[in-house]
């Protein structure tokens, strides 16, 4: 959503808006979040409406307070998307070598066998992964010992 609001901003605004939205996914609180949107809404609803709109949209429907429910580690691993950024990225590049493929087949091929080599790197743990599981633990017990005995 970052990335969304920002093509309505201009380039010197950019960096000083991206701090005041990363406040938002930074609080401790569902309160924090919304008092740090009250603020971006009174900072940049005049100079940005646009920008300002992309957020309101999705809290009405409340996508961005959603993730509140969860702890803040959480919350983290569910905003962070770098490691599908990072897959689409190694797929664009292989892609982006060919000039042209006989057909969508190839394509699929040449995908299926870069994954192979991208999976085979999947083997680093996700910073903070113990504190991470443990509060998926406390929240779906159920669900989640059931894969770790």
């Amino acid at each position: 959503m970052i990335r969304n609001s920002t093509k309505y901003v201009t380039t010197k605004d950019r960096k000083t808006i991206c701090h005041d939205l990363k406040e938002m996914y930074n609080a401790v609180s569902l309160q924090s979040a919304q008092s740090a949107f009250e603020k971006l809404k009174e900072t940049w609803g005049s100079s940005n409406p646009l920008a300002v709109r992309v957020w309101e949209n999705n809290i009405e429907h409340e996508q961005v307070y959603q993730l509140f429910e969860f702890p803040q580690e959480i919350r983290k691993v569910i905003y962070t998307t770098n490691a599908v950024e990072s897959y689409n990225s190694q797929l664009r590049k292989v892609s982006n070598g060919k000039g042209a493929f006989p057909n969508d087949q190839a394509v699929m091929k040449l995908f299926y066998l870069r994954t192979i080599d991208i999976v085979k790197k999947w083997t680093r743990n996700m910073h903070n992964w113990s504190q991470i599981l443990n509060q998926l633990v406390i929240l779906y017990e159920v669900r989640i010992t059931k894969y770790i005995h």
